[in-house]
């Protein structure tokens, strides 16, 4: 059936030109053009409104992003007393899991375990702090872990833990998570992830599983999870099981295959301390997560094996390892051969100039997080009082990447921060340091095609070219042209996936 979009504006990429009608077919676009529209089976009336193809977001973690869609989401929450009623109110209700999410410190005052006893009692409770590596526990939980020993486990005066984890040792509270979320709440998760992805265009994203931390169970759940919904979803596996990977049948491994941490929970692995040193229990440069031997090994396999390979790097001591191991890979088999492959490095964010040149010659793809930068980059946010100014001020430097010729692909790690393409085009344009600021359509293409690229290296989706997949969205203004506050207020009026209209959900195809 040939289904006609007309009477509207579409906006193609990659170039950014523009169109009056569009033709679906088969899951594809067939036809794009101006003038007079050909006939069709189906038509659909754009009424004025600009139609575009969907946006991708190239980093993402589905289950917890629907754990907050239908959950506790303490974003912007300063209050101790608020977090702590909402997880008294959350006690009182049935379900195993007591879980909150996003709260950033400082807070309005020191939080421990202990508060988190007041409020739930005996029962375990989890609480994560918005980068994901590090939470704090209520002592029922914190009884069931095994985290002596680990670094990263916060200690009062007296030696005693303080419920707050951060890494290796909060993985094991996400392990127990995940192994007390059954089926049904797993796949409900997943489903709320998917409604927050067409609210807002996206019509493919790219899932960072840390297997590591979450276990191969919860993977098989997740699985049969996303088999129930529209979303495309490109699954990338968090561990070094080479072996297991390939016969699963996946053509990737790692995405938040971890190098080190995270800057707000003091654990991105840097050259140098923090200038705020981190509490007792992690090491004041960060935590490194892997020996250079081990990762070199990984990185052999799976490039043998055929697989590309994603790894998680965000301190300049982890870009750093992540690269010199893949020179040495290189020197192995080839620098072509690395470049065909076209690995991946999450994230990227505190580069030198060096690191960007090197990655360019080994053609590494780079997926990037804009809205890093528009939440905790500038001169007096939480990337400089972590490391102060001068060095704050070489983070995520999406113009200099781009420029050195590095694919790019823009994410959200939600729920790091809101799958939300309108607020990275505000950040892609906006960065605090202007040289490395994008144009529109430049920003544009990160958001569609860029993401896209990312696991599958330039195609035409991502565009509304003839032959591209029918991922479109159709926006009541043109992103190209809107910026700022006005962008952030867009409104997605439809989102199709394969020529399938997926939103709004009461206008969705049958």
């Amino acid at each position: 059936m040939r289904k006609l979009f007309h009477s509207g504006r579409i906006r193609r990429l990659p170039g950014g030109a523009f169109a009056d009608w569009l033709v679906v077919e088969d899951q594809r676009v067939v036809a794009v053009g101006t003038g007079d529209p050909p006939a069709a089976d189906e038509s659909v009336d754009l009424d004025g409104a600009w139609l575009l193809p969907a946006f991708a977001d190239g980093h993402v973690h589905l289950p917890v992003t629907g754990l907050e869609e239908i959950g506790l989401d303490f974003r912007g929450e300063r209050s101790v007393d608020a977090i702590l009623n909402a997880f008294s109110q959350r006690a009182d209700s049935s379900g195993a899991v007591l879980y909150g999410g996003n709260f950033e410190d400082p807070l309005d005052r020191p939080i421990s375990r202990l508060d988190l006893d007041g409020a739930v009692g005996d029962r375990p409770a989890l609480l994560s702090r918005v980068d994901k590596h590090s939470c704090i526990v209520s002592t029922a939980l914190l009884d069931k872990l095994e985290v002596e020993g680990l670094e990263g486990v916060d200690r009062d005066a007296d030696g005693h833990p303080t419920g707050y984890l951060r890494e290796k040792a909060c993985s094991q509270a996400w392990s127990w998570l995940d192994a007390n979320l059954t089926d049904a709440e797993q796949t409900e998760a997943v489903r709320a992830a998917a409604r927050k992805a067409y609210s807002k265009g996206v019509a493919s994203v790219h899932e960072m599983f840390v297997v590591e931390w979450r276990g191969w169970s919860a993977l098989g759940g997740f699985l049969r999870a996303i088999a129930e919904v529209d979303l495309k979803v490109v699954t990338y596996c968090g561990t070094d099981e080479v072996s297991r990977v390939k016969k699963m049948g996946f053509p990737r491994i790692g995405g938040d295959y971890f190098l080190d941490g995270a800057f707000g929970s003091h654990t991105a692995w840097l050259s140098e301390p923090y200038a705020t040193r981190p509490p007792l229990g992690t090491p004041e440069s960060g935590i490194s997560y892997r020996n250079d031997e081990d990762l070199l090994e990984f990185f052999m396999d799976a490039h043998h094996q055929g697989l590309q390979v994603a790894v998680h790097a965000i301190g300049d001591a982890a870009i750093e390892q992540a690269i010199t191991t893949w020179e040495a890979v290189a020197d192995k088999v080839g620098v072509y051969a690395v470049r065909d492959r076209g690995h991946r490095l999450e994230h990227f964010e505190f580069s030198t100039d060096d690191h960007i040149a090197r990655a360019a010659n080994l053609g590494l793809r780079l997926s990037v997080q804009p809205v890093f930068d528009l939440y905790w980059g500038g001169d007096a946010k939480l990337y400089s009082q972590r490391m102060g100014w001068e060095r704050a001020a070489q983070m995520n430097r999406f113009g200099s990447m781009l420029a050195a010729g590095l694919l790019l692909g823009s994410g959200s790690d939600s729920t790091v921060t809101p799958m939300d393409p309108f607020m990275q085009l505000v950040a892609l344009r906006e960065h605090h340091v202007p040289k490395e600021r994008m144009g529109d359509i430049e920003s544009l293409r990160l958001v569609t095609m860029g993401a896209r690229a990312l696991a599958e290296g330039p195609t035409l989706a991502g565009t509304v070219e003839p032959a591209a997949p029918a991922d479109l969205v159709l926006l009541d203004r043109d992103p190209a042209t809107t910026h700022g506050d006005e962008l952030l207020a867009t409104e997605v009026l439809g989102t199709w996936i394969d020529g399938r209209r997926v939103w709004p959900e009461g206008e969705a195809d049958e």
